[in-house]
């Protein structure tokens, strides 16, 4: 019963809202702020990993602005004919490591460490932050040594919770998942040589679907404005102009 409540309530909200905007996880803390300082209209957020998203709007999900936490996935979307343009290049991340406890000075040698038994990434398969976390450690020569401790979240915010909770000990992630708990001086992190990935570009496409074009177009051109520019810089996104 709790279950049925819950889903009409969401289905509510999104009747309710001007449009819907699917995003990737590691949006979500930048992008529920930027929304909140948004007055174009009302915007309904649903936050999941990108290939998952990706995979709803195939399914013919109610969504009017997809923003992929990659270029790849809103490539496909284009690709498949479920845009309304082309993919707009939006915001860069940073891939970092990071942990409650554990000093990451060395960098990722650290997770060779025997004091770290178990290494959060998201689902390479589905979110980008977790397919460039695997090429970082194929890079640096480090898969191979730490496969066996690695756990996988479905999304980024999942396997950054995992740190959080204890239950692993170091996180790849990206910066912007964790920006706000960095800001209250807790936990540690470390960057993550950025040669060792590719540039984690995010891009945004507005869907073929969408009955609201003008509403969607209007909401898109302003994550460009200066105030979604400062918003997030915050949350260490940089707004590719």
């Amino acid at each position: 019963m709790t279950k049925l409540i819950f889903a009409f309530f969401s289905c509510a909200a999104l009747l309710l809202a001007d449009i819907t905007v699917a995003a990737a996880a590691s949006y979500k803390n930048a992008l529920t702020e930027v929304v909140g300082a948004y007055k174009g209209g009302k915007v309904e957020t649903v936050f999941a990993a990108s290939g998952k998203l990706t995979q709803q709007i195939g399914e013919g999900a109610d969504f009017d602005v997809f923003m992929s936490a990659d270029l790849k996935f809103p490539q496909e979307v284009v690709k498949n004919g479920w845009a309304n343009g082309g993919v707009i290049a939006t915001v860069e991340n940073k891939l970092i490591l990071w942990s409650r406890s554990i000093d990451l000075k060395n960098g990722l040698n650290v997770l060779t460490d025997k004091s770290v038994k178990q290494i959060a990434i998201a689902n390479p398969k589905t979110a980008p932050l977790g397919a460039a976390a695997v090429q970082a450690l194929e890079k640096a020569g480090l898969y191979k040594k730490i496969e066996s401790k690695l756990v996988q979240g479905d999304n980024i915010s999942q396997a950054t919770t995992y740190v959080e909770s204890g239950s692993a000990e170091v996180g790849i992630t990206g910066y912007s998942v964790v920006a706000e708990i960095i800001a209250k001086g807790e936990g540690k992190y470390a960057y993550i040589d950025s040669k060792l990935y590719d540039p984690l570009l995010y891009g945004t496409v507005i869907l073929k679907n969408t009955k609201k074009l003008d509403e969607a177009k209007k909401f898109v051109a302003f994550l460009k404005s200066d105030e979604a520019v400062k918003i997030f810089a915050k949350h260490g996104l940089s707004v590719i102009k």
